[in-house]
């Protein structure tokens, strides 16, 4: 009998031991994080900021009530041990957290997050040396809520090896969009394809904004994120915008409102105050979609607002076939539901008149801006853009296009290709921009590209264009030393199969000159690639 007992009280003990070795799952009403900082890569250049991020975001929800796991400079096993603890700590919590600062990339339509030991030279080393953002997800969908914060857009050498040693697999700066299950919000630092910056001070701009707007008392993640966006458009100068695509269906607060708060006087006895940032907001992501939806999605819940001439007119254009870049495109802003508004008609802009349009032609004179005016509303054909360079103090426009986006898109590329320096919009068809953009500058992106030759990213050629130019679509194929100049009237010329990339960008400069001077175009040729690298944010009109 006691040896039974003594049998029995083992059997006992070992269930003790084994329970206590298996993972629990959270309490319920439990929040839980893994929060993760990559910055002392080996093989490419370390990031200063991402292990400061890291432990300030740590520290910040572990005084929210988070069960926070941080873990800093992390190889591919303590990556995956890390995300793997996440998902056993997730399971019936009320709230999962991820927060990544470090570098990712996207390769053949996937994120990977990448850890210090990182060194990639073919797409087959990824699955090995990188983690994939899916299988992180994956691990989140036990919990109520999941919330993904991804500041790790920032640039690396590893997109160009996967560019030049891969076949027939895209690869983009920056992180493909990602749809979120439902309960989960995913946000990144800036917006799909796009370089986020690791930032001059102590923390990223992305984090920086996010550290100060996660403990606000009252602020709903949705509204924490669209101010967090705002703060970092702001403080980039609208080099970076963050994006995020939600599936929640109900509220989530880091810090509930006090419960001894003022209620807020209810709609019938006050009008809420105009929200001038959410408008602008809301109309970049709409401007930047260029879809008819998202124009429509403005005029509902803005109809008397500021770009409401201009969404009408461009829901009046003929609409483009969508191109690659489109579905990239960033995600409008959810926005608070206004006051009812009486609906407002479609119609298309009224076409100013010549005074009219001149007063609103900045940085030039009076003769200049009234000559501008009249040539831009006498030009001929569909869908015309004008825009002034401030540096030349001097105009620049277009016509002929099949939509107001290419007119509006290509005019910004050319004229900055013209002048060297961004231009500012000044009018659409019949539609002046208002005052409230009137001086900003628009630093079109892919002028700045320089990454792996992608004929999406050509400037200055419409996209229906663009996609009948063979020398364009077909340059990635060509074989040998080659190259490609632009001209800023959206000539191309390419030179293959030279003896060497720099007696390529010889030929093709030349070719391009040749071109220009038979059809009389003002404007210089540039190089725009050299192999399969842009080169033209180095605006090289002579081989090195």
């Amino acid at each position: 009998m006691q040896a039974m007992n003594r049998l029995r009280a083992l059997v006992v003990a070992f269930a003790v031991l084994l329970l206590a070795a298996l993972p629990a799952a959270a309490q319920p009403g439990a929040r839980v994080a893994l929060v993760m900082g990559v910055g002392a890569y080996r093989a490419i250049p370390a990031l200063a900021n991402p292990p400061n991020d890291a432990r300030a975001l740590a520290e910040t929800l572990t005084r929210l009530g988070f069960d926070t796991d941080l873990v800093l400079d992390p190889d591919r096993n303590a990556m995956e041990q890390a995300v793997r603890r996440l998902g056993q700590r997730a399971v019936g919590a009320e709230a999962a957290l991820f927060f990544y600062a470090g570098h990712a990339l996207e390769f053949g339509g996937r994120n990977w997050l990448l850890p210090v030991t990182t060194d990639v030279r073919n797409d087959r080393d990824l699955r090995f040396e990188a983690l994939d953002l899916d299988s992180v997800l994956a691990q989140l969908e036990s919990a109520r809520v999941s919330i993904v914060l991804l500041d790790g857009c920032r640039d690396n050498p590893f997109r160009l090896r996967l560019a030049s040693a891969t076949r027939g697999i895209a690869t983009a700066p920056g992180l493909s969009p990602v749809r979120a299950a439902v309960g989960t919000l995913i946000a990144f630092a800036t917006a799909p394809g796009e370089v986020a910056e690791d930032g001059n001070g102590v923390h990223s701009p992305f984090t920086s904004a996010l550290l100060r707007k996660i403990a606000t008392p009252g602020l709903e993640l949705r509204s924490m994120m669209a101010e967090v966006r705002r703060e970092v458009r702001e403080a980039t100068g609208g080099r970076q915008v963050p994006w995020e695509h939600s599936a929640m269906e109900g509220a989530f607060y880091f810090i509930p409102a006090a419960i001894n708060a003022p209620a807020a006087p209810p709609a019938a006895t006050a009008a809420p105050p105009r929200d001038d940032r959410a408008e602008i907001l809301f109309w970049e992501s709409v401007r930047s979609s260029g879809t008819q939806a998202d124009y429509r999605a403005y005029l509902e819940r803005f109809p008397n607002g500021t770009f409401a001439p201009l969404a009408r007119a461009r829901l009046a254009a003929p609409q483009p076939a969508p191109t690659a870049l489109a579905a990239l495109a960033p995600v409008p802003v959810p926005q608070a539901p206004p006051a009812p508004a009486p609906p407002q008609p479609a119609a298309a802009a009224v076409r100013p008149t010549a005074a009219e349009l001149a007063r609103r032609v900045p940085h030039v004179s009076a003769a200049h801006a009234r000559s501008t005016a009249d040539g831009y509303l006498a030009a001929p054909g569909p869908n015309r853009a004008l825009a002034v360079n401030p540096e030349r103090q001097t105009s620049f426009r277009v016509q002929g296009f099949s939509s107001a986006e290419d007119a509006e898109t290509v005019m910004l590329e050319r004229c900055q290709l013209t002048f060297g320096t961004p231009c500012i919009l000044v009018a659409v068809n019949d539609t002046v921009v208002p005052e409230a953009l009137a001086a900003r500058r628009r630093d079109m992106p892919r002028i700045q590209h320089a990454g792996a030759y992608d004929p999406e990213l050509v400037p200055g050629i419409a996209a229906r264009r663009r996609a009948e130019m063979a020398e364009v679509m077909g340059y990635a194929r060509a074989a040998g030393a080659k190259a490609m100049a632009l001209h800023p009237q959206g000539r191309v010329a390419v030179a293959a199969g030279a003896r060497s990339p720099e007696d390529a960008a010889q030929r093709a400069l030349a070719a391009c000159r040749a071109l220009a001077q038979r059809e009389r175009l003002p404007g210089t040729c540039t190089l725009y690639a050299v192999g399969d690298q842009v080169v033209l944010p180095q605006r090289l009109a002579a081989a090195r």
